[in-house]
């Protein structure tokens, strides 16, 4: 496991969903890649809403 922490700013909500939808979309094509399938547990709620939103574009 990676002990090294990164701390990120962005300075909105919007901005924040677009860079997850764009962290998920990279981790989906290594694993695509890797083992031939992507598995993603969503939370319920709204705080996700608009990277779902985003990933269903």
């Amino acid at each position: 496991m990676n002990d090294k922490v990164s701390w990120y700013y962005y300075p909105s909500a919007e901005e924040v969903a677009r860079e997850a939808v764009k962290h998920i979309l990279s981790k989906a094509e290594e694993a695509m890649a890797r083992q031939g399938r992507f598995t993603l547990v969503l939370a319920g709620g709204t705080t996700p809403k608009r990277i779902y939103e985003l990933l269903a574009e």
